[in-house]
């Protein structure tokens, strides 16, 4: 830990609550995931420029605790949920409960360098809750959608399609506004200017990637396909050898990913001769798409890394 803290308070996070342990041992206990508890939360930490508040990267659970303790000025950092694991494992933590977690959370960020989450500007803020809000009418979209088959009252039948209509209006105003800002952003932010230089990459998939996975181009190939969740995971015990699979990760860059690989397979020469090659030697599709999805991102996490702009010729499929 840097010297200046002298307070840790471990939070784990999840999508209703969070468990906290205090080195100080003043705050404890449960509060809920909400903008409030936890503005109360960070009103009640009395020597904020002395205290370190660490959570794990849940991909989309933790945001609200980090906007709040950084407009509080308390320093927060977001650690790797592997790292953090195998920390706990070498050090005893075998049991594992939300407020263990806690616990643990509090001694990494106590005995553990852990780099600071970067502040976001006003517009790097909205950037996110744009992205946010797109995923959200997406979800409500479909919800209302799925409903209209098994509508049998007129009357109720119409007013699902007028939400609909009301939703989709909604998110075309949200992609306009993407686009506007995408562009502001792009003059301060080189990375913008280098994702939408790839062919099938568009304004939606540039904001995504760079909203909720700020460690492309900071991970390499084996960790970013991990973090996402398009890598294939060793499931192996004695003679037992499974078939691999690709789980966990974050489910909305991942949707995202989807497609604009899609949109890549037509539209990218490189992604699509890739994709092509897989279907010749007999792989099915969804297997054939999800390897360009990981290839895909691999050469995204490459140009990122090396600041360089889409090349045709810069990787062979």
């Amino acid at each position: 830990m840097t010297e200046k803290f002298v307070r840790v308070i471990g939070v784990d996070v999840s999508s209703k609550k969070l468990d906290l342990f205090d080195s100080g041992g003043k705050l404890s206990g449960t509060i809920d995931n909400t903008c409030e508890a936890v503005n109360g939360l960070a009103k009640a930490i009395k020597n904020p420029k002395e205290t370190l508040v660490i959570c794990e990267a849940t991909g989309s659970y933790e945001h609200v605790v980090v906007e709040a303790m950084q407009d509080a000025g308390i320093a927060m950092a977001i650690a790797n949920p592997r790292q953090v694991r195998d920390f706990a494992k070498g050090h005893g933590f075998l049991e594992k409960s939300d407020r263990i977690d806690a616990k643990i959370l509090m001694i990494f960020g106590l005995h553990v360098e852990v780099p600071l989450a970067r502040p976001k500007t006003e517009k790097e803020k909205q950037h996110q809750a744009l992205v946010r809000r797109r995923n959200q009418l997406l979800a409500l979209i479909g919800q209302e959608s799925n409903r209209i088959p098994q509508c049998y009252d007129k009357a109720m039948k119409a007013l699902i399609e007028n939400m609909l209509k009301s939703l989709k209006k909604q998110l075309k105003y949200v992609d306009a506004e993407l686009k506007k800002l995408l562009e502001v952003l792009a003059k301060t932010d080189p990375k913008i200017a280098l994702l939408k230089s790839v062919p099938g990459i568009g304004p939606v998939t540039t904001s995504t990637l760079v909203c909720e996975l700020p460690e492309l181009g900071k991970l390499n190939r084996a960790e970013i396909a991990k973090l996402v969740g398009v890598a294939p995971l060793l499931n192996q015990s004695g003679k037992s050898d499974k078939k691999r699979s690709v789980r966990g990760g974050r489910s909305l860059v991942r949707r995202v990913l989807y497609m604009a690989t899609l949109a890549a397979t037509r539209r990218n020469p490189l992604i699509a001769a890739f994709y092509q090659r897989l279907l010749k030697k007999g792989k099915p599709k969804k297997l054939a798409l999800i390897a360009s999805m990981r290839k895909l991102l691999t050469i995204l996490n490459d140009m990122l890394r090396r600041g360089e702009a889409w090349r045709t010729v810069q990787t062979q499929p």
